[in-house]
C-alpha cells in the first residue's frame, strides 16, 4: 500500500498544489517547480548523484524544458498563422501542442536519466507514451468545457494535465519493479 502511494504521490502533489494556487496564471510560473519537486522529492532514493544537487538539477532542467516548450509552441503558432489563411484551426493546434508536449516529456526524461537511476528505458518509454496518451485523451474528452478546451489558447490547462500524468509516468518508470509487483499481485 505504501509503495503504491509513493508512486502516485507525485501526481497528488501536483493536483493539491494546483487546487491551492488561486489562479492558473500564477500556477504556470510554479508548475515546473511543482513538477520537478513531485518527481525528485518522491524519488530521492533513485537519485544517482548528491541528492540536493540532483533536486536542483532536476529543477533547472524542468524550467528549461517548460520554457523551451512554451517558446517553440509560440513560434510554431506564429509560423502556422503566417502560412495559413490567418487562423490556426483546432486540428493544427492539437497537432502542435500534442507533438510539443510529447517531445518535452521525452526530452525531460532523457535529461532526468542522467540524474535518476532508470532501470529499463524501453519500459519507461512505453509508460511515458501511455501516460501521454492519457493527457491527450483527457484534453479531448473535456474539450467541450471552456476551461479545458484543447489548443494553444488553453495551454495552461494542458500543462497542468501534462504535469499530473507525466509525474505519474516518471514515478512508475523510476519504481518499475515495485509497480510491476503491485500489478502482478492485483492479477493473482
Amino acid at each position: 500500500m505504501y509503495q503504491m502511494f509513493r508512486i502516485i504521490s507525485g501526481s497528488l502533489l501536483v493536483i493539491i498544489t494546483m487546487l491551492l494556487v488561486p489562479s492558473v496564471e500564477k500556477a504556470l510560473f510554479f508548475l515546473p517547480l511543482v513538477f520537478a519537486l513531485s518527481v525528485s522529492l518522491v524519488n530521492l532514493d533513485k537519485i544517482k548523484i548528491n541528492r540536493p544537487l540532483g533536486v536542483i538539477l532536476s529543477l533547472g532542467q524542468s524550467y528549461l524544458v517548460f520554457l523551451g516548450l512554451a517558446i517553440v509552441i509560440y513560434f510554431f503558432d506564429e509560423w502556422l498563422l503566417d502560412i495559413s489563411s490567418g487562423e490556426v484551426t483546432e486540428y493544427e493546434g492539437i497537432i502542435m501542442v500534442t507533438t510539443g508536449g510529447y517531445l518535452a516529456a521525452l526530452l525531460l526524461f532523457y535529461f532526468n536519466s542522467f540524474i535518476f537511476k532508470v532501470s529499463n528505458l524501453k519500459f519507461s518509454f512505453l509508460v511515458l507514451s501511455a501516460c501521454y496518451v492519457l493527457v491527450v485523451f483527457v484534453m479531448l474528452v473535456f474539450s467541450k468545457n471552456e476551461y479545458l478546451q484543447f489548443g494553444v489558447e488553453k495551454f495552461p490547462s494542458f500543462l497542468i494535465s501534462w504535469c499530473i500524468f507525466m509525474s505519474l509516468a516518471y514515478s512508475i518508470s523510476l519504481n518499475r519493479k515495485t509497480f510491476l509487483s503491485i500489478v502482478k499481485l492485483k492479477h493473482t
